[in-house]
């Protein structure tokens, strides 16, 4: 050893701290010579560290690492013991410590990304075999919650034309946004193009809002949508995740060609009928959810669900549709849930929202889309 401690490791003390570099600065302009005053626990992190020389006068001095641990038992610093005022110490420059330890750090770097390298060129011929594998399958179960993520996340990795989500269930958790905002910027930077679908109530989310800006300033589109519809991710049309259970633990990886072809005309015939996030007229475009929200309530409500049924299909709490309910019972002078139901029947407002809808063009004809409960809120999916 040069006796820097330039690849030494700090000792049962632990690492190096910010009291310790002021420790440090004080008994510079006093070296070399004793440290009695010294924190005995400093001195030996800073010889630990490499920033301190100590001689005991015996030829065996130390510059960090196991030797340090000789003075552990001083009480006072000076680790002279029997023999007081002989221990002195040395400055050692920190810029040669800072020096030979970031060698040190990018020689076991290096170490690092050779092994990585070489894992990755004996695995290439396994990972080609498994896409080509995957490619000609018609679909892959993926069970549990991180297989689930992953397999999501690597579908992202490929896409580079485009990726269709829908996403129920409300506004989503600020967490779920930020964890998924990298890899879709990264998407959109590709070139890939994005649609969203969320339900109109995600409106009602600051998180959601902030996020859907952020993804539309780099080329996305987010609209909202007042009906109920299940979790969809499709990626350059060519593979679609879509789950498998209710309790999100079970997904299914589809790359049969008709089937993916299918969702897509789903997801774009529900897009047709969505309405721009964030678009001009915000005030018209409010009321007009507004409408919309107050129509497909009233359609459950003549079609006889329940709240709860209602408040799922919208995704509302179902104290939120209790009072659009209350509102509308009030409006049409309703005693009952029955009378409510009666009375909106023989109004005729529905036959004329339809008429209305089918006039400008707007909606189609409304289509089936098949029930997929909800997919697992993951990064890629937002």
């Amino acid at each position: 050893m040069d006796g820097t401690g330039a690849h030494s490791d700090p000792g049962e003390d632990g690492p190096i701290r910010p009291e310790d570099i002021q420790v440090y600065a004080s008994l510079l302009p006093r070296l070399p010579g004793p440290a009695e005053d010294a924190p005995p626990e400093a001195l030996r992190r800073l010889v630990a560290y490499g920033l301190l020389y100590r001689d005991d006068g015996s030829g065996g001095g130390s510059g960090g690492g196991g030797s340090s641990s000789s003075s552990s038992s001083d009480n006072d610093g000076n680790g002279g013991g029997s023999r007081p005022g002989r221990v002195t110490y040395l400055p050692v420059n920190p810029g040669l410590v800072c020096g030979r330890r970031a060698r040190a750090i990018l020689g076991e770097a290096q170490d690092a990304l050779d092994r990585l390298v070489r894992t990755q060129e004996t695995l290439a011929p396994a990972v080609e075999a498994y896409r080509h594998y995957r490619d000609l399958g018609d679909y892959e179960v993926h069970s549990g919650l991180a297989r689930i993520n992953e397999a999501i996340e690597l579908a992202a990795r490929e896409c580079h034309e485009e990726i269709l989500t829908s996403q129920p269930g409300g506004p989503r958790s600020a967490e779920v946004l930020a964890s998924s905002l990298p890899p879709t910027l990264a998407m959109l930077a590709r070139g890939a193009r994005m649609k969203t679908i969320y339900q109109h109530n995600a409106r009602t989310s600051a998180a959601t809002r902030a996020y859907v800006r952020t993804v539309e300033e780099h080329g996305a589109e987010v609209r909202t949508l007042d009906e109920n519809f299940d979790r969809l991710i499709i990626f350059d049309r060519k593979v679609a995740f879509i789950p498998s259970t209710a309790d999100r633990t079970v997904a299914v990886e589809v790359r049969i060609p008709a089937v993916v072809s299918f969702l897509v005309g789903s997801f774009e015939r529900s897009w047709i009928r969505a309405v721009p996030f964030t678009p001009p007229g915000r005030d018209k475009v409010t009321a007009r959810i507004t409408d919309e929200m107050e129509l497909a309530i009233l359609r459950h409500v003549v079609a006889g669900d329940k709240d709860a049924v209602t408040a799922q299909q919208l995704g509302i709490s179902v104290r939120r549709c209790q009072e659009y309910i209350a509102r509308l019972s009030a409006r049409f002078g309703s005693r009952s849930r029955a009378q409510l139901g009666y009375l909106i029947a023989k109004s005729g407002v529905l036959e004329e929202a339809a008429q209305s809808e089918e006039a400008d063009g707007a909606f189609p004809e409304p289509v089936q889309v098949p029930r997929l409960s909800a997919l697992s809120s993951v990064s890629a999916s937002d």
